[in-house]
């Protein structure tokens, strides 16, 4: 069972990475969950372990309409493709079911997926990132194509430093430095680097 302990964290690092066989993702400073769709039960579940389901029903109903699926990526707040961090954490802390009902309708999250762990009986994480990628693509095409509450990161190849600046200039949380090769691996890692913005 693949569960919050198995994610794959990203080392620290001062500069982008400037290399053959890297990508780069943008990321929002959301929070870090794992959407998990098995069988009749979908749970959203934070870094920390903390299930979050309850506090995001409009996500729940968008992963409901996928397979089995295990998901790896950031919940998010844009406005204008700018992330509300505070008021996010604000939702994530509502309790009552009235709050959270007009929360989900007026402050709606998404869930930006950079990564899929298990697709139906198929664990994938031995598979490289760049194919991993593809089968996510696959997998999200109807969801991407009829919610706004499941987004495919987008990732860039190239210069590591021009689109550090670009997310700098964005107000963004950081860059995430990618090996395209690289096998989903529990605990943290030097094929997966981040590089905070002066924002993050």
């Amino acid at each position: 069972m693949i569960s919050h302990r198995n994610l794959m964290l990203a080392s620290a690092a001062a500069r982008p990475v400037e290399a053959a066989g890297w990508l780069y993702e943008l990321q929002y400073g959301g929070i870090r969950v794992l959407a998990i769709r098995q069988g009749q039960k979908t749970r959203l579940v934070s870094q920390r372990g903390r299930d979050l389901s309850a506090c995001f029903p409009e996500i729940i109903a968008s992963l409901d309409k996928l397979p089995n699926i295990v998901l790896d990526g950031e919940l998010v707040i844009l406005e204008r493709g700018k992330p509300q961090v505070d008021r996010l954490r604000r939702r994530a802390r509502l309790k009552d079911e009235v709050s959270i009902r007009n929360a989900s309708h007026w402050e709606p999250a998404a869930i930006l997926v950079f990564d899929i762990l298990r697709l139906g009986k198929r664990d994938l994480r031995k598979r490289p990132l760049l194919e991993r990628r593809e089968i996510a693509r696959t997998a999200l095409h109807r969801a991407m194509g009829s919610f706004k509450r499941i987004r495919l990161v987008q990732q860039f190849g190239g210069s590591g430093s021009g689109l550090h600046e670009a997310a700098a200039g964005l107000g963004l949380h950081a860059v995430v430095a990618k090996r395209a090769d690289s096998r989903y691996r529990a605990g943290r890692s030097r094929n997966w680097v981040k590089i905070r913005t002066s924002r993050g």
